[in-house]
C-alpha cells in the first residue's frame, strides 16, 4: 500500500539531493567548468522531484481509491530521456576537437543520484556522488598529467574550461 510521504521525508530527499550535487558541482565549479553547482543541484533536485512526484500520485489514487497501475521505471525512463538530451547540449564540437564530454555523463549520473535520492536510496546516492567526484576530480588530474596536450584539467586543450 502505498502512503504520501511525510514532509520531514521529502525534506530529506531533497536534501540529500541537494548535498550530494553540491560535492559534484563544487568540483566542477573549482576547475572552472561551463555547468557547475547550480546546474547539478538543479538536475539532481529535478529528478529527485519527479521520482518523488510519481510515489505521491500512487499514493493519491489510492488515497481516492482509483485503481490505477504506476510503473515508477516509466518516469525513470522519462527522466534518463530527458537527461540525455540536456547532456548532448553539454558536449561540443569544436575544430580542435570534441569538448564537454565528461561535463554531459556528469549531468546524466546527477540524475542518477537524483533518482536515487528521490526513492529514498541515500546509500546508493552517496556511493555515487563520491565515485563521481573521484572520476571527475582525482581522474581529471591523472589525465591532465598524461596528456602533454593538457597544461591542467581544463578539460580541453584550448583551456577554455569546457569539458
Amino acid at each position: 500500500m502505498l502512503q504520501s510521504l511525510t514532509f520531514s521525508e521529502i525534506a530529506l530527499r531533497l536534501g540529500a539531493a541537494v548535498l550530494c550535487a553540491l560535492l559534484i558541482g563544487l568540483e566542477r565549479e573549482v576547475k572552472h567548468k561551463n555547468a557547475g553547482i547550480r546546474t547539478y543541484i538543479l538536475v539532481c533536485l529535478g529528478c529527485t522531484g519527479f521520482t518523488i512526484l510519481i510515489q505521491e500520485i500512487g499514493a493519491y489514487f489510492q488515497a481516492i481509491r482509483v485503481d490505477i497501475q504506476l510503473d515508477p521505471s516509466r518516469i525513470v525512463q522519462g527522466v534518463v530521456t530527458g537527461l540525455g538530451f540536456l547532456g548532448g547540449g553539454a558536449i561540443l564540437q569544436r575544430n580542435e576537437g570534441v569538448t564537454g564530454v565528461a561535463t554531459g555523463a556528469g549531468i546524466w549520473v546527477s540524475g542518477a543520484i537524483g533518482i536515487a535520492c528521490g526513492f529514498g536510496f541515500y546509500t546508493l546516492a552517496i556511493l555515487l556522488t563520491l565515485a563521481t567526484t573521484l572520476v571527475l576530480g582525482v581522474l581529471g588530474v591523472v589525465r591532465a598529467k598524461f596528456r602533454d596536450d593538457i597544461d591542467e584539467d581544463k578539460g580541453d586543450v584550448s583551456g577554455n574550461g569546457c569539458e
